[in-house]
């Protein structure tokens, strides 16, 4: 189990983080969760599919890398090969918690991150604190990012909750033959229902237009395109 530790300007003072892209750090993933926030950003590279996490029993938006666990057809030998990289790759090692606060039943927010993830060193890398023990311009940016995740994680129920109550998610293997012949079948994802979608209501398109919704379903049905774009990158890599 990771070993997660609250972050404050003492104990952490002389904490750097890398910012290079490589396997080595944590990049080669398949996948990652995403939000409707960044879907205009995500599309334009990566397909965002529907992922149903069996073990945690939860269900969200994913932006898709590579056809395996630990590919990621985006890494090249020294960096991430697209213009946007989603901001749950972006905010690594960090991640938000919580502390009880001093004389309250109430709890407040706090940034936390993980000691011994990859990224981590006291040699290299952007630093966290400047002489005077204040956020560097990098830490301010993660506090905001992390933030945003925090009204994502919100949206992201909000969306799921929408595409089970209208039924618009279909479950299937999503099959991917490369040129030279090799097969993946993609598991354990869900897209939207076309047929579905074109059918609703003007009343539930209405619904989902209220909640902003609409659009970020629609991006997600647009995604779809980059799809082939993955498996032309693998094919390339294939020579």
């Amino acid at each position: 189990m990771s070993k997660i530790e609250m972050l404050n300007n003492v104990a952490h003072a002389d904490v750097k983080v890398n910012l290079d892209r490589k396997p080595e750090l944590g990049d080669d993933v398949m996948f990652c969760m995403t939000y409707p926030f960044e879907f205009r950003l995500v599309l334009s590279h990566y397909p965002i599919l529907v992922y149903r996490d069996r073990d945690g029993n939860t269900t969200f938006p994913v932006a898709l890398f590579g056809f395996e666990e630990g590919e990621n057809l985006f890494l090249t030998e020294s960096r991430w090969n697209a213009r946007y990289i989603p901001i749950m790759v972006q905010r690594q090692p960090f991640s938000i918690g919580t502390q009880q606060i001093k004389g309250s039943s109430d709890k407040q927010q706090v940034i936390t991150f993980n000691p011994d993830h990859p990224r981590i060193s006291k040699v290299e890398g952007e630093p966290l604190f400047n002489e005077q023990g204040v956020y560097t311009p990098y830490l301010e940016q993660v506090v905001k990012m992390l933030e945003s995740i925090d009204t994502g994680n919100q949206q992201n129920q909000l969306l799921v909750d929408a595409l089970n109550k209208y039924d618009l998610l279909e479950e299937s293997t999503i099959a991917i033959t490369l040129k030279d012949g090799t097969n993946y079948e993609l598991v354990g994802f869900s897209t939207i229902a076309d047929d579905k979608f074109e059918s609703l209501s003007a009343e539930a398109l209405k619904d989902l237009n209220d909640q902003k919704l609409l659009l970020p379903i629609t991006m997600i049905m647009a995604s779809m395109s980059n799809l082939g774009n993955l498996v032309d990158i693998r094919d390339e890599n294939l020579g």
